[in-house]
């Protein structure tokens, strides 16, 4: 109880986004919170914003190889900074308030039938420097929200990062479907081969890391791989 009391008082909260002072257990303030962008009826394929529920003209053309993508959020305002001092910053912290937007896609993939649940692994070196793996974070809190008698299994080791690319934001998508080609590999084969794999990101931009998770999976003997991301970039 005296802990309760006081570690608010040591340690305000702030902000996730501006970092200014909130209320305890607010995630953003007002500002930031209105500059959020919900991701409304959305391409079942990319996740990109549509008038209904269907595949939009792009994926039907040319599919990805997962079967169906979801996304929280537009990619942009406060959500950019919060995500860029999460997982540059060392703010370990704000996990909890964006792992509220995650949530509930997380439920609603677990829902159609998935069996494990993987992050798109960090590159060793830069686990190392960074100290953690941010989606593995966001994973372990918006993992709680899954109903207790859920047989979804979370796997922080199902996929491992062979290769350390380089940062991919400034390439077309076609180079970062080069870049991440060859650069995931499964673990333990046993653990998805013949499992429905829900595959989780932060961001999702062209989904070429996406679709490279889901390439190594399927080729591992996964029976359907879907992927999820807190954001979509627009």
């Amino acid at each position: 109880m005296f802990l309760d009391n006081i570690l608010p008082i040591l340690w305000p909260a702030h902000c996730a986004g501006c970092n200014t002072l909130v209320e305890e257990g607010v995630g953003f303030c007002r500002a930031c919170d209105l500059s959020l962008v919900p991701l409304g009826p959305s391409c079942l394929g990319c996740a990109m914003p549509t008038e209904s529920r269907r595949l939009c003209g792009g994926c039907r053309r040319k599919p990805f190889p997962f079967a169906r993508a979801f996304a929280a959020l537009a990619y942009g305002g406060a959500l950019t900074q919060a995500l860029l001092r999460f997982k540059h910053g060392g703010h370990r912290y704000l996990a909890p308030p964006l792992a509220a937007y995650l949530a509930p896609i997380l439920c609603e993939a677990a829902g159609q039938g998935v069996d494990v649940i993987c992050p798109v692994p960090l590159h060793p070196r830069r686990l190392r420097q960074r100290g953690y793996n941010q989606v593995l974070e966001l994973l372990r809190v918006a993992g709680r929200a899954l109903p207790r008698d859920s047989r979804v299994h979370v796997l922080c080791d199902a996929l491992s990062r062979t290769i350390d690319t380089p940062a991919l934001g400034h390439q077309s998508p076609t180079l970062r479907g080069q870049i991440v080609a060859k650069a995931f590999a499964v673990v333990d084969h046993r653990a998805v081969a013949g499992k429905h794999v829900l595959v989780v990101d932060d961001v999702m931009t062209t989904g070429a890391t996406l679709a490279a998770c889901a390439r190594t999976l399927l080729a591992a003997r996964a029976s359907r791989v879907m992927v999820a991301a807190l954001a979509r970039a627009l």
